[in-house]
C-alpha cells in the first residue's frame, strides 16, 4: 500500500470522493445516530473543508520562498493544535464510516490519518496522541508486502516517532502493554525486519533497544522463532541473531 502525500492538496483532492460516499450513505441511512458523540457527516464534510483551508494558509506561511509566503509564520504551536483538531476530525469520521459499513471510506480515512499526521511532523508540531495514527499504521502494515513500500511505511513510522510530544516519549504508562508508543516501536522494528534490509534493521532495533529496554529480550527471542517459522534469508538471520545474543543470551547468563 502506497503511503498518500501528506500536502493539503492531496488531502482536499483525494479525499473529496469518500467525504462524499460518508455524507449520501449517511443521508440515505435509517439509522442516523451518532457513534461515540460524534458530530454528523454534513458537518465533518463542511468542517474538513475549513481544515483543507487552514492547511494550506499553513503551508504557504511556512514556505521557504519569501515572495510567496502568506501571513506570518505558523508557530509549532499553532501546527500543533491544528492537527490535534484534524486528527479528532479524522477519528469521528473513522466512527461513521464504520457505523455506516463502508470499508473502502474507512480505509482511505486511516491512510489519510497517517498522511495527517506526517503533515504535523513536517511543518513543525507535535502529536499528543498517537492511537489513531497507530493504529491506522498497523492496518497498513498487515496489507503492505513490497519491499520498497515497507520502507516508506518504515520511513513515516520515523517521522511520528520524532514528532511525538514529550508526555508521550517519556513513556510513564509502561505497565500498559498496550500503549500506543510501545506499538509504534515494535511495529516499526517488524516492517524493518520485513523489509530484508540490515541496515534498516540495525537502526530500528537500536531505536527499539534504547526507548523499550525491557521488551528487547522478548522481541529478538519471539524474532528469532520467526526466522525459522517464516524461513528468513542468512543476512536478516545475522541481524537477528546479533541481537538476540546481546539482550536475550548474553544477559540471561548474568
Amino acid at each position: 500500500m502506497k503511503l498518500t502525500d501528506p500536502s493539503s492538496q492531496s488531502f482536499r483532492q483525494q479525499l473529496a470522493e469518500p467525504l462524499a460516499e460518508m455524507l449520501e450513505t449517511y443521508q440515505l441511512s435509517e439509522d442516523r445516530s451518532a457513534p461515540d458523540n460524534s458530530s454528523s457527516p454534513p458537518l465533518l464534510v463542511e468542517t474538513f473543508q475549513q481544515l483543507f483551508d487552514a492547511m494550506q494558509q499553513t503551508e504557504a506561511s511556512l514556505k521557504d520562498d519569501k515572495s510567496v509566503q502568506s501571513g506570518n509564520p505558523a508557530s509549532p504551536e499553532a501546527v500543533t493544535e491544528l492537527g490535534e483538531y484534524a486528527l479528532e476530525l479524522f477519528d469521528q469520521s473513522l466512527h461513521w464510516a464504520n457505523h455506516l459499513n463502508l470499508s473502502m471510506v474507512l480505509n482511505r480515512l486511516q491512510a489519510f490519518t497517517i498522511a495527517m499526521a506526517r503533515w504535523i511532523a513536517r511543518h513543525g508540531g507535535q502529536l499528543l496522541h498517537l492511537e489513531p495514527v497507530v493504529d491506522a499504521l498497523a492496518r497498513s502494515a498487515n496489507r503492505t508486502q513490497d519491499p520498497g513500500e515497507l520502507l516508506v511505511l518504515y520511513q513515516a513510522m520515523g517521522e511520528i516517532i520524532d514528532a511525538a510530544a514529550p508526555v508521550i516519549r517519556r513513556d510513564l504508562e509502561k505497565t500498559n502493554p498496550g500503549r500506543p508508543w510501545r506499538i509504534l516501536h515494535l511495529n516499526r522494528a517488524i516492517v524493518a525486519t520485513r523489509s530484508h534490509q540490515p541496515d534498516i534493521m540495525d537502526e530500528a532495533f537500536a531505536v527499539l533497544t534504547e526507548h523499550l529496554p525491557e521488551d528487547a529480550a522478548g522481541f529478538f527471542t519471539q524474532g528469532m522463532e520467526q526466522m525459522d517459522l517464516l524461513n528468513y534469508p542468512p543476512h536478516v538471520r545475522e541481524v537477528i541473531d546479533r541481537y538476540y545474543r546481546k539482550w536475550s543470551v548474553n544477559r540471561s547468563l548474568h
